[in-house]
């Protein structure tokens, strides 16, 4: 089981692409059904040709964010860690635990959930959701990367993929109005998932992963700060994401 650390300092980028997570077998976040044949959140199939310090690695199965280097039991996130997402609006506030998760869903496609739960320490009870499905998944050049700050590493793959499908649910009233807050949203109603085409926009990243980072058994996977007009070429903004 590998499993992905998220870091204080890059909790921007949670709420902009769902945020760091560690990788593990759970599989709870799949209370959502797919909206289109485009949306699944089933782990499947692998993405492969990322560079790593082995050489050439493959990202597979799901990542869930641990909050802060701690490892939450099946990915579930409470204490603190809720309390930081709320104030930067990043989950309802009704919301005591929540996951965020990446979950690699074929060959070529992957889709980031942010499950929030109103139960406490468990990650049972769903009070709501909220996921998008990338595709068109693509590879390209490995670039070394001279100015990095710890705990990224100093190459990395240059990644594409496009925004496809947006799927959305509130249990909780509260959960209904954080969704119908964003950008893209309208009309969602307590109890019934939306479903709705994404953004169609193509986004140009940097991945790598790091093979037994610290001397721990996990592998890393790190994503640099998403663009819509050119890969990025280092780790350094804010909106980047650490994954063990």
């Amino acid at each position: 089981m590998k499993k992905l650390l998220f870091w204080m300092v890059l909790i921007v980028g949670i709420i902009a692409v769902i945020g760091a997570c560690k990788k593990s077998d759970d599989s709870t976040a799949t209370t959502a059904a797919a909206c289109s044949s485009s949306l699944s959140t089933t782990a499947s199939g692998t993405l492969t040709g990322m560079t790593s310090t082995m050489g050439v690695d493959n990202m597979t199965g799901t990542y869930s964010m641990s909050w802060g280097g701690a490892t939450p039991t099946a990915g579930c996130i409470d204490t603190y860690g809720v309390g930081a997402m709320i104030g930067y609006n990043g989950i309802p506030s009704d919301s005591l635990n929540f996951k965020a998760q990446y979950i690699v869903t074929s060959n070529t496609s992957f889709t980031e959930i942010l499950t929030y739960y109103s139960d406490n320490n468990s990650c049972a009870t769903v009070s709501g959701y909220h996921a998008t499905s990338y595709t068109e998944f693509s590879v390209g050049d490995n670039i070394t990367i001279s100015a990095t700050e710890s705990p990224y590493p100093k190459y990395g793959t240059k990644v594409s993929y496009k925004d496809t499908c947006f799927m959305a649910k509130g249990v909780t009233d509260t959960a209904t109005a954080f969704i119908n807050a964003m950008s893209t949203v309208s009309g969602a109603v307590t109890g019934t998932e939306l479903n709705q085409s994404g953004s169609g926009s193509t986004y140009f990243n940097i991945m790598a992963l790091t093979d037994n980072h610290s001397g721990t058994t996990y592998d890393w996977l790190h994503v640099g700060p998403r663009s819509t007009s050119a890969y990025p070429d280092n780790y350094t903004s804010g909106s980047d994401t650490t994954y063990q």
